[in-house]
């Protein structure tokens, strides 16, 4: 299943940045990567066109949930799955709250093809259905536009007679 993959990594550690490199290639993707490890470089970072975030829950002067917030400031739809030593449930339900894709102790990385693969097949669907939503938008909106644009008075009626829509014309005459 060999799969590009662009990664941003936030981490303060090279070690474990390649930790986390060696898992995704065993597991076979090919990953684009950067390793940041501040703030300014973080922001910097994100309009890169990646994939996913891997991001440590603590570094010395900056923290998974504040990269979080930073991602969802932007309206950024990045999954970000957060790679961290032990920490505690409460942490990790805190994160998941803030919007990590999901949360995975660096002792534990063989569950990260699987956390990745996840996020990714999640936030495919995520797009397909704000491209449905959309497109059905338009649609109504088009339906709505040509109901309007007939000179005829029209109603739509259910199967039991209530209305559910009229156009322009028929407003017009319902209000005289």
């Amino acid at each position: 299943m060999p799969s590009h993959l662009r990664a941003l990594i936030l981490e303060d550690n090279p070690s474990d940045a390649e930790l986390i490199l060696h898992e995704l290639r065993r597991a076979g993707f090919e990953v684009d990567w950067q390793r940041v490890d501040t703030e300014a470089d973080y922001r910097a970072s994100l309009d890169q066109g990646w994939d996913i975030i891997l991001a440590d829950y603590s570094l010395p002067q900056f923290d998974a949930p504040h990269a979080l917030r930073i991602l969802q400031e932007r309206g950024m739809n990045i999954p970000c799955i957060i790679v961290s030593g032990t920490v505690g449930e409460d942490v990790a339900v805190e994160c998941i709250k803030l919007g990590a894709a999901d949360y995975l102790l660096k002792d534990r990385l063989i569950r990260l093809e699987s956390a990745v693969s996840k996020a990714l097949a999640d936030q495919r669907l995520a797009i397909e259905k704000q491209q449905a939503e959309a497109a059905l938008r338009e649609s109504e909106r088009f339906a709505r536009s040509i109901l309007d644009g007939l000179s005829a008075h029209i109603a739509i009626l259910d199967e039991t007679g209530l209305i559910l829509a009229v156009n322009h014309r028929w407003r017009a005459f319902a209000e005289e």
